[in-house]
Order: C-alpha cells, then sequence, then structure tokens
C-alpha cells in the first residue's frame, strides 16, 4: 500500500509553498539558518561537527571504463599549461570573419520574427594577446570526408502532464522498448529522443500507447508473486497515454555550409540541430549513474560517483562541483562550451537527521527547509512480508487542518494525526480511522521509534498522504533554490572560487591527467587507455577535440579618471581618491545620525566606552564630518544624535519596532532633514528593508546605513569613511569623478543611457507575488546621475510592462534638467534577458520606445537615434592567459589572481556569424575564475564602429559611482539591477521571507508598495 490518505473529515492536507527560480545576480542561492549538528534517529542532535570541509573521491576509480580523479579544493595560481606552446589562433576563421564583414555590415538579417542588425566590423585597438578558452571544435563527418550521419528527431507527447522526474521515467521506459532495440538513441527525458536510423513507428507515422509509470527504483527488491489488490488499483490510477512522432531528419552539412558561407542570401535555421547536438552532447553525463542533470545542461556528480566532490556548507547543506556543456555555432564552425560549475544541494542523508543539522527549532522553517523536496521509503511488502517497492515522494509540508482533512492539528504527529482508510487486505473491508502511529504498526508491522515528530504530507493539498519522517530518506542530487546565508556564502566560496588553471585543470586537465569535465562527457581518457570518443560522439557523426581553443583578445588602455583638479591614471582596474575632492561636491544643508541599538546580548551598535585608537560615537561622527568636506562636500547642521532601542530583531516583535522606525521617520519629517546617517547593530535584513522602505517611500528621507563596529574598527576606517563618502556626495546631488573623453564619436552631449532590468519572486515568495520592473537613466552629460523608474508587474514576466510610461517619465526629467531639450541619441543596456528572449525585446519593448518617441518628439524624423545592447553575466563563457605578462600578476609581489588583466575583449573565434557581440572583462578578477561581460547588439542606428562601441563600453566601467575601480558590467545595467534589489526591499515580507502557508497571497491592493518612492527623492540617484 502506498502512503496512507486523507479521505473525507478525516484525512489531511499539506502546506503548498511556492516554488521558482532564486534570486537574482551571481550570488549563491539558498537560505541557511542556525547552526545544527548531526542527528541521531532520536531527534537529537549534536554541534561538533566540523563546519565547511572537503569530501572528494580517491584517486584512481572506474566508471564507464575510464578514471576520475577529484582535485583538492585549492591550490596554487598559474598560467593554465604554462610552458606548453600555445597554438596560434586558426588563421582560416580569422580570414572568414574578415570576408564575412563586407556581407553583413549596413545589412539587417532575420532573428525570430523580426530583424538585427549585422556586425559592422571587428575591433582593433588595444594591446594583442592570446588567450584560451573554454570551447572545444567540432569536426562533423561531413568536414572530415567521410559519409554524413543524419539525425532523426521524435517528439513525444505525453497526457497527462508529468513532473520532471516523471518524465525521465517514462522516456527510459520507451527508450527499452523493441522498437529501439540495437537502435542507438539520445533523449533529454522531456519530450524528444534523437536516433541515427529511422524507427517504425507504425500506422500513421505515430506510435501509441497507455501505459503504467514504471516504479521509481529498479533496484528495490521485485514482488513475490502478484501484488495486492489495492497496488493494482493504484497502478491503475497511474496510467499514462503518450505518442512518438516523426519530426524531421537534419543532417550537419547543412549548419556548416551555412557557418561557412559568405553570400548575403544565407540562411539556416540553426536552432533544431543545435538542440539534437546539445542532446547527443548530453548523453554520457545524462546516462551516467550517480551523476544529477540540473538543467540547462548542467551535471552534478553525487556520492557514489567516482569524481563526486562536495565541500560541507553546514546547516544540512553541501556543495557540488559540476560542469555544463552547450553547443554553439560560431563562424566556419560548430564549437562546444564547456565549463565547472558550482551548486548547493540537500545532504543526501536520513530526513530527520537533515531537519537535525538545519538546527532550527521552529516548525515552520523547518517545514519551509524540506518542502518540495523528494525522499525515499520502502515499508510496502508483499505476501511474503518482503519489501517490494521503493516509494520516492515528494515534501508537501508538515500535516495541517484543512478543508477535506478536518481535525488534523497542523504539525500533528504520528499519534495524533488521524485519517480514514478502508482496510482492502480484510475479507469484508469497511471504512474506519486510524492514527498514522497505528496504522504503520498494524498494517506494515513497523512501529515507529518518534512517535511525536511531526507527520509529512507526500500527497497534495487536496488529497493528502501521509508518512512518518523517521521512515524517509533524502534522494541525493537535489538543489538548494533559496539565497544561502551568510556563513553558507563564504564557505561555497572557498569551494567554487578557484584560480583559472585549477578551474581549467578541471574542464580539460592535461594529455596526462584529463580534466573530469572532458571525461564526463567523455570526450577524452587517461593515456594508454581507449579513446571514448569511439562510443560517444563519434557514431552520431562527430568528434570533438580535447584541448581548449585559443583566441585572439585585446587589452584596452584604461581611461583618465577626472576629479576636480587633478586627474588619476587606474592601475589593474582601480585608483585611490584619498586627498581628492570630488569632481562636483554635493551639499547637504541639514543631517541626522540615527542609531539603532538592539535588546538582547551586543544589542548596542556603538561601542560607549571606546578609547585608545577607537573613537567614541560624538568624536567618530565629527571625524566622518570632516572626511565629507575634506572631499569637498557641503555638510550643513547635523543635528542631535538620536538613538533608539529596537525589540528583539525576531518576526513576533515587528509590529512594535515598526512604530518605533516610523516615530523616528515622522520625526525627521517634521524638522525637515533630508538625510539620515544610520548606525545598525548588525546586518539584518528585514531591518535593513524596513529603513528603505520608510525613507524612500513613505517619507521621502534619504537614508545611508553603516553598521556600528565596522563604522568604529580603527583598522581600514580612513577607506571605509571614504566608501561611504561616495554615497553622500551622489544622495547630494554631485558628481564623484568623471572619465575622460567618454562621449566622443558619435556621440556628444545630448547622449542618453537607458538600463533595463527585471526582478522576479524567489522560492518562498507569497502566493501570486509580483515581478519588479525598474527603468533608469542618465540626466548629465557626465552619465554619473540615474534617478529611476519602478514598479511592480504580473509575476515571472520577463519583458516589461508599462514600459512606454516610465520611458516618457525618465525622458521628461531629462527635458528638465536641459531647459526643455530632449536627447538626440539614446543608448539602452538591457540586462537579464536570454538569448531565446532577443527578439521579444525587439518586439515588445522597442515599440514602447518608439511610442513615447511620437508622444514627445512628434514627427518621426525628430526622433533619436537609438542603440539597443544585451547584458549577459550568467554565460559560461572564460578566457585564460597563455602567459605571465598577460596576466593579472605582479611577479615583485608575487601576489595576483591569474585572470586576465583588466580591459580584456574578445570579439573573434567564438562569436556569431550574423550579430555583434563581444565579451569585455572590464573589471579585475579578485577571486576565482573571472566571468567577462557578454554584450550583443540588437539595434544600431547611431552606427557604432566596433572600436567605438567597445571603448565606449568599457570606459563607462569606470563610472559606477560607489566605487573607485572598474567594475563587471556597465552602470546601466548595474544600476538598474541594484534598483531591483532596493525595491525587493519594499516588498521585503512579500518576495524576500519563506512563507510555509498559501494563507499568504499577495495582494496589489492592500500592498504597501506598487511603484515609484517618494517625490522628494524621485529626481535624484536614491538607490545607490
Amino acid at each position: 500500500m502506498s502512503a496512507p490518505r486523507g479521505r473525507g473529515g478525516g484525512g489531511n492536507r499539506g502546506d503548498s509553498f511556492r516554488g521558482g527560480g532564486g534570486n537574482r545576480g551571481d550570488s549563491f542561492r539558498g537560505r541557511g539558518r542556525g547552526r545544527g549538528g548531526d542527528g541521531g534517529r532520536d531527534g537529537g542532535g549534536q554541534d561538533n561537527r566540523p563546519q565547511g570541509g572537503f569530501r572528494g573521491p580517491p584517486g584512481g576509480g572506474q566508471t564507464q571504463q575510464f578514471a576520475f580523479r577529484g582535485p583538492p579544493p585549492g591550490g596554487a595560481g598559474g598560467i593554465y599549461l604554462g610552458g606548453a606552446p600555445v597554438p596560434i589562433p586558426a588563421k582560416a576563421i580569422t580570414d572568414l570573419e574578415n570576408s564575412l564583414v563586407p556581407v553583413t555590415r549596413d545589412n539587417s538579417f532575420p532573428l525570430g520574427s523580426t530583424t538585427v542588425p549585422g556586425r559592422r566590423g571587428y575591433g582593433t585597438k588595444g594591446t594583442p594577446i592570446i588567450l584560451r578558452t573554454n570551447y572545444l571544435s567540432i569536426t562533423t563527418a561531413f568536414e572530415a570526408g567521410k559519409p554524413e550521419q543524419p539525425l532523426y528527431r521524435y517528439d513525444v507527447n505525453i497526457q497527462p502532464e508529468l513532473s520532471r522526474e516523471k518524465r525521465r521515467r517514462l522516456l527510459k521506459h520507451i527508450l527499452t522498448h523493441p522498437k529501439f532495440k540495437n537502435v542507438l538513441s539520445a533523449t533529454d527525458y522531456a519530450n524528444i529522443i534523437v536516433t541515427t536510423t529511422t524507427i517504425d513507428l507504425g500506422p500513421g507515422e505515430e506510435w501509441k500507447e497507455k501505459i503504467v509509470l514504471p516504479s521509481v527504483d529498479a533496484s528495490a527488491p521485485t514482488n513475490q508473486g502478484p501484488p495486492p489488490a489495492f497496488v493494482q488499483e493504484a497502478q491503475n490510477r497511474n496510467r499514462i497515454t503518450f505518442a512518438v512522432r516523426s519530426n524531421g531528419t537534419f543532417t550537419s552539412r547543412q549548419i556548416i555550409e551555412y557557418l561557412k558561407s559568405t553570400s548575403l542570401g544565407a540562411t539556416y535555421d540553426t536552432g533544431n540541430i543545435i538542440q539534437l547536438l546539445n542532446i547527443i552532447m548530453c548523453k554520457a553525463p545524462n546516462d551516467a549513474p550517480s551523476v544529477r542533470d540540473a538543467g540547462r545542461n548542467r551535471f552534478y556528480m553525487h556520492e557514489g560517483h567516482p569524481a563526486f566532490e562536495s565541500y560541507d556548507l553546514s546547516n544540512g547543506l553541501e556543495a557540488l562541483r559540476g560542469y555544463y556543456s552547450s553547443v554553439r555555432p560560431a563562424v566556419g564552425r560548430l564549437l562546444l562550451n564547456l565549463n565547472v560549475t558550482s551548486g548547493a544541494f540537500y545532504k543526501p542523508m536520513p530526513l530527520q537527521t537533515l531537519i537535525n543539522e538545519y538546527g532550527s527549532r521552529s516548525h515552520e522553517r523547518n517545514e519551509a527547509f524540506i518542502r518540495m523536496l523528494k525522499v525515499k521509503a520502502v515499508y510496502c511488502k508483499d505476501g511474503q512480508q518482503q519489501p517490494f517497492m521503493t516509494k520516492t515522494k515528494t515534501i508537501v509540508g508538515y500535516a495541517k487542518d484543512t478543508a477535506t482533512s478536518r481535525g488534523v492539528r497542523r504539525f500533528g504527529n504520528s499519534q495524533e494525526v488521524r485519517f480514514g482508510f478502508v482496510d482492502r487486505t480484510q475479507a469484508n473491508p469497511q471504512p474506519r480511522q486510524t492514527t498514522v502511529f497505528e496504522y504503520f504498526r498494524s498494517h506494515h508491522g513497523i512501529t515507529l521509534q518518534q512517535p511525536k515528530l511531526p507527520v509529512l504530507n507526500v500527497g497534495t493539498r487536496t488529497d493528502p498522504q501521509y508518512l512518518p519522517v523517521e521512515l524517509c530518506t533524502v534522494l541525493p542530487g537535489q538543489p538548494y533554490t533559496r539565497l544561502l546565508s551568510g556563513d553558507q556564502t563564504s564557505e561555497m566560496l572557498k569551494f567554487a572560487a578557484r584560480f583559472p588553471n585549477l578551474n581549467a585543470m578541471s574542464i580539460a586537465g592535461t594529455a596526462e591527467s584529463p580534466g573530469n569535465g572532458v571525461r564526463l562527457f567523455r570526450l577524452r581518457n587517461l593515456p594508454n587507455a581507449a579513446d571514448p570518443q569511439n562510443t560517444s560522439v563519434q557514431p552520431w557523426g562527430m568528434r570533438t577535440g580535447v584541448d581548449m581553443l585559443t583566441v585572439p583578445g585585446r587589452v584596452l588602455p584604461n581611461p583618465q579618471i577626472k576629479y576636480a583638479t587633478k586627474q588619476e591614471s587606474p592601475r589593474s582596474g582601480s585608483w585611490n581618491c584619498a586627498e581628492q575632492k570630488f569632481f562636483k561636491p554635493g551639499r547637504w544643508d541639514k543631517w541626522q545620525v540615527i542609531v539603532i541599538n538592539r535588546q538582547g546580548n551586543r544589542g548596542s551598535a556603538l561601542n560607549e566606552r571606546a578609547g585608545g585608537d577607537m573613537l567614541s560615537p560624538e568624536p567618530l561622527f565629527e571625524e566622518l564630518a570632516k572626511y565629507l568636506k575634506a572631499y569637498g562636500l557641503t555638510m550643513g547642521q547635523r543635528g542631535p544624535t538620536q538613538t533608539i532601542t529596537l525589540d528583539a530583531l525576531t518576526p513576533d516583535n515587528r509590529a512594535t519596532n515598526n512604530r518605533q522606525l516610523e516615530k523616528v521617520f515622522d520625526n525627521g519629517v517634521q524638522h525637515r532633514c533630508p538625510l539620515f546617517f544610520v548606525v545598525l547593530p548588525e546586518v539584518d535584513r528585514w531591518l535593513y528593508a524596513r529603513i528603505k522602505y520608510y525613507g524612500d517611500v513613505k517619507h521621502g528621507i534619504h537614508t545611508i546605513n553603516a553598521v556600528g563596529q565596522k563604522l568604529q574598527k580603527p583598522k581600514n576606517q580612513g577607506m571605509f569613511l571614504g566608501n561611504l563618502a561616495l554615497k553622500f556626495n551622489i544622495k547630494g546631488g554631485g558628481i564623484n569623478h568623471v572619465v575622460a573623453g567618454t562621449l566622443s564619436k558619435p556621440l556628444d552631449n545630448n547622449t542618453m543611457l537607458f538600463g533595463i532590468d527585471v526582478t522576479h519572486p524567489s522560492p518562498g515568495s507569497s502566493v501570486g507575488a509580483p515581478s519588479i520592473s525598474c527603468v533608469v537613466a542618465s540626466t548629465d552629460e557626465h552619465l554619473t546621475q540615474w534617478p529611476g523608474s519602478v514598479r511592480t508587474q504580473e509575476g515571472k514576466k520577463e519583458m516589461v510592462s508599462g514600459l512606454k510610461e516610465m520611458v516618457l517619465e525618465r525622458l521628461d526629467l531629462w527635458r528638465k534638467k536641459h531647459n526643455g531639450g530632449l536627447p538626440t541619441k539614446i543608448i539602452l543596456y538591457r540586462d537579464g534577458v536570454s538569448e531565446g528572449q532577443y527578439d521579444q525585446v525587439l518586439l515588445l519593448e522597442l515599440p514602447a520606445f518608439l511610442d513615447a518617441f511620437k508622444e514627445r518628439y512628434g514627427e518621426e524624423k525628430k526622433w533619436p537615434k537609438m542603440a539597443i545592447l544585451v547584458v549577459g553575466k550568467r554565460h559560461h563563457t572564460r578566457f585564460y592567459p597563455t602567459k605571465e605578462a598577460d596576466a593579472d600578476f605582479n611577479p615583485k609581489s608575487g601576489k595576483g589572481s591569474w585572470n586576465p588583466k583588466p580591459g580584456t575583449i574578445v570579439d573573434r573565434h567564438i562569436s556569431g556569424r550574423i550579430i555583434s557581440e563581444f565579451w569585455l572583462q572590464a573589471h579585475q578578477g579578485l577571486q576565482g575564475t573571472a566571468r567577462p561581460a557578454h554584450y550583443v547588439v540588437l539595434k544600431d542606428d547611431i552606427g557604432f564602429e566596433a572600436d567605438e562601441l567597445q571603448a565606449f563600453t568599457h570606459n563607462l566601467c569606470y563610472l559606477f559611482n560607489r566605487a573607485t575601480k572598474a567594475v563587471s558590467i556597465c552602470p546601466p545595467a548595474y544600476y538598474a539591477d541594484l534598483l531591483c534589489e532596493r525595491a525587493r526591499a519594499y516588498l521585503f515580507s512579500v518576495l524576500a521571507e519563506d512563507h510555509g502557508d498559501d494563507s499568504t497571497v499577495y495582494s496589489a491592493g492592500q500592498s504597501e508598495w506598487t511603484n515609484g518612492v517618494h517625490a522628494r527623492l524621485a529626481e535624484s540617484t536614491w538607490y545607490i
């Protein structure tokens, strides 16, 4: 029998929590709370285990006839393959790229149902260098002069809709059918099968069947004789109908001829065959045991795999090392992008042990932590009392009272939760009520050892099924999608942030020691072993290279940074602003310090009895004012310091704490104070969110926050105060620094820049939570002030709603700042858009700009010229220096990250055939392997040459307002991202907390914020 089902009034339903993707940005996802230890079956725990720790496989190990080795978590930096000859980038590709420019320049090409401009040329400025990149070449049989291998695509339609795991089981089952006997096949385990021979589908070229979905665990003991009648009944309920249909034949010749063509009329939709090639490339890891397909071509080895690498993140989570692959069409060839990746996962262990490690005493938090977790339980027995079925279930939540399970106490234990069932093992079965404890004792012969633990619901909200926690084991390879705690993020960085050469070794390695990446995808083996490609990719009509490609790159010159009276020349992407006066100092006629303490141990924000080098509060604030004035700011009267003490920062005290905070801001408004400098006792997300809501939205007071411990600490205090000064100046209407010659040809002082981003609800958000769209835009010729428009929109929708109105708001503010004039050129940097959404930007968002132009400019000939670039940062392209002189390394000090130098740019050899794109690493990659930003041109009425657009974008990266260094993505996109994060704070209770109950439903009509900020802040860069 399956887990007991609630029926009628005696059943139960579980909580339904919202799922979804994690927060945006490069942060690791997941949230951990508290500190817990390993627990035994009695629910106890110990906290003496090490926090953080590496686990890797022993050397050797065999799987699929080739060996893996687990590298240590850290290691020394250096040049990957340093000392080995560096292959010159393929001249034939460079020549083909050059011959394509006359074809693509000044022409438009189809993209979906719209068009994009062709590449106008390649960049030439900067110091030429050669880089390795994490791409491998792909050579098809057609290119090698061998007979082509056709690829046959079959689509699988499934009714009813199945979960991802059930689809995988179904596709596995389909491929065991005699139709596929002796047929080479691969599948995405979703709805596509690809083969090298045709399949006889029968009449009408369709194979349709209705089956019972196979058991999840083929390794479970087989049933001794027929299953009980109730099991047969359950199987009948799980009948599934699938239909397999042919959907085309593809050959590599078509795509290769297109990628090599220099004809203007050459067209080919690469999407279908690229999809099939990705399925083929992922066949090896997809079919390997102990490998988790995490989606989007990412694969993680978990315990049991010889290449398994993990690192303890504490609180029930571990980091796993995995690998990503993607087939990419480039000029003249196909390439395979292969990268190392890291992710946070639940530890596979008994469920109660996991809960003990999580370390929370709150049932609500425990419930949120384990919701949607897949667990395994073996308790169903056959007529001979032998286990015959492994049940895999998904946790919906803990037991609770619902419309279909009245009387079930929330978090009820196995002796309290009752349900109605019919015992079909009896000759004359009658419905009756029983407890979970009694059911498992009488029906399965299991006496629960921890009967006081809450009972799990592993059914649905309306049709609950109950399982005791102690019978469940967490399945391996389950990603944790919420935001990690600060400590867990630090531990994750220890594991994931490795020197570039170490990551390159993990991906490709060397001939003597191939990387785990190429071995996982069965592309390379240890020396003297059989070539795995003979059975992995070659039967599909292709082979891959095993060495990283070399590509031509350049290092762009650093721009000059201008202050009021002096210039600075950046070194390694950064500079020092000490002893400088800001280019245009800001002004504050009034300001006030607010010190927030909290009750409890170490609740004081500042040490009142400081001595020695540590300043006590009032002298410290005077020192801050002195710093600000030294940078040129006009700092008027500082009001009396106001100190408040909040109750403990727990959810139970929020109403009281809110009233105290509200009183402080009310007082500020009464005294017309435009700025609060807020000193905090600790980093607390809720407290930060409330301060920003009251200041930005409700009362119109600028706020700058600092944690007292950091503010008062003597070490590096000058640097800390200097960084605060950057915020004081920008919010006060000033300009920190400018970059000489940023708006040079073809731009001028009438150029306006836009940045757009959208942030979405994360797991744990309220039901129906919205997405938030943000539009920022420059208002001055120095590109330093960036006010923005922000509002909620339909959840999970990436394209911006109400964009026309937000563009009009930005144009109107420009006109107000420029004596009624409007910009003649507009450049949009659009963040957060995937490759598959490029055409949507042009189809859905560009028209909003054009409608706004029509309304403000009138006839079309007066409209501004416009360029649109998409900024990508979630890609997997990486670059590796080939010699020490080109690396971020100081031989005198022996220090450096070994990444490419700041200003490194690549636009050749891995880019596409038509669209202009480039990868720019403007920043200094201080930790791990640097990720360059990827820029793709979707529209260009301005007519940029490659060097002009690349230099302009590079210079922009030196104009970020709150840093004295180049940043990784250009400020328009960066500011839009920051504004999205600030707006999430306004909806903290909706977006940022784990909601363990369906009753938490978002309502725009009852929300305290839906759009905009207070009028006193709206024309400033308030969110910096």
